[in-house]
Formats: structure tokens, C-alpha cells, sequence
């Protein structure tokens, strides 16, 4: 496979690691007119084979918008559609969910409650919505709209890619990802990853 296409920019991560049990997740900014992808990783495990999952949100009701922004130091987000998981259920607790906030960055949450359109966050939102502000809703693992990698126990590391062609590809352009290590019995450390953006898709 080659990408017919032009970087962008460049993100790193470094070495993230959990005690057993707790999810390593690194979260995957999106940026308007460029896709994310995937170049590199590199994950230790222990004596157990885990999952290294890139989510995204697809399907109806995951890819939403907020008519009318939303302040900081709130909990709450209005949609304008009813928000649903990959799964097609409606969103609830521990679903996870960015929105773009002023600025066009964007910010990663969890959903506490759902009471028709309104979301309501686990954490009060940091920078204010505009607007229109665009809402991902990736749910959780189980809720299928997730690439995954298979890391093998006892990797020293396990290696994926080699920096050149991308090994992970967002669906869409400019949207964001999450990143999680399901990390159960004996936990695992991600050492490095190297993401792109880059003006197309892989061919």
C-alpha cells in the first residue's frame, strides 16, 4: 500500500503506562481538512496477549453537532440530533466523546447521563463551543466502530510499521480517534507512537 498524498504534520507520544486493569488511552486530535493516520507503535507487554484498539465514531447519531454552543465550566452539551453509540444504542454513561471547541481544537470526555438531547459530561467542558461545534461519540469498545491490533504476550516490544506507509487510517477527514490498550491482567506500556495528517486517504 502507498499514500498518494502530502503530510501535513507530525504528533508523537511517549511512554504511557497503567497499573493492570486501568485502560491506556491516548486520544487522537483531528484537524479540518487532513487525515489522521498511523505510521508507527510500539507496545511492551507482560504475560498477557491484550488489544490495541484505534475507535472512531461512525453510524447515525455519532456524528452530531451543538445548534448553539456551549459555555465552559458546564457539564452540559444540546445536540441536535438524538446521540447515539457506534452500536446504534442510545449514548450513556462512560460512552466516550469529543467535541471541537473555539479554536478548532479538540476535547475528549466521557458521557455521564442522557436526557433526550442534552449530554450531560463527566467533566465540566474546558474551552467553549461555538456554535454548530461538531460532536463525535465513539462509545466503547464493544460498540464496534474499532481497528484493532493484536499484541502478542511477552512482546519486547511488540512493533507495528516501520514510519513510511500507515498502518491506521481515520474513515474521516478531520475527525479525531481514541487510542486504548484494554490493558487487563499483567499491564502493558505503550512506548511511542508516530501519527500523521496527511491532504488524503491511503490507496
Amino acid at each position: 500500500m502507498g499514500v498518494s498524498a502530502f503530510v501535513h504534520s507530525f504528533k508523537t507520544f511517549g511512554k504511557h503506562s497503567e497499573t493492570a486493569a486501568t485502560i491506556i488511552q491516548e486520544n487522537i486530535q483531528g484537524k479540518d481538512g487532513v487525515t489522521a493516520c498511523m505510521l508507527r507503535a510500539a507496545v511492551t507487554t507482560g504475560a498477557t496477549a491484550h488489544t490495541l484498539s484505534f475507535m472512531y465514531a461512525e453510524g447515525t447519531g455519532t456524528r452530531v453537532s451543538c445548534p448553539l454552543g456551549a459555555a465552559i465550566t458546564q457539564k452540559v452539551i444540546n445536540v441536535d440530533i438524538a446521540p447515539k453509540d457506534p452500536a446504534g444504542n442510545a449514548t450513556a454513561a462512560n460512552d466516550v466523546i469529543a467535541y471541537q471547541v473555539t479554536g478548532g481544537a479538540w476535547e475528549f470526555n466521557t458521557v455521564a447521563s442522557l436526557a433526550t438531547l442534552a449530554i450531560t459530561l463527566t467533566n465540566n467542558i474546558a474551552v467553549a463551543l461555538l456554535p454548530g461545534a461538531k460532536i463525535r461519540i465513539f462509545g466503547i469498545i464493544a460498540d464496534g466502530a474499532v481497528q484493532t491490533l493484536t499484541l502478542t504476550a511477552n512482546g519486547a516490544p511488540n512493533n507495528f510499521g516501520d514510519g513510511g506507509d500507515p498502518i491506521i487510517v481515520c474513515p474521516y477527514v478531520g475527525d479525531p480517534m481514541v487510542v486504548q490498550i484494554n490493558n487487563a491482567t499483567n499491564a502493558s506500556t505503550l512506548e511511542h507512537m508516530l501519527w500523521a495528517y496527511i491532504n488524503k486517504s491511503a490507496e
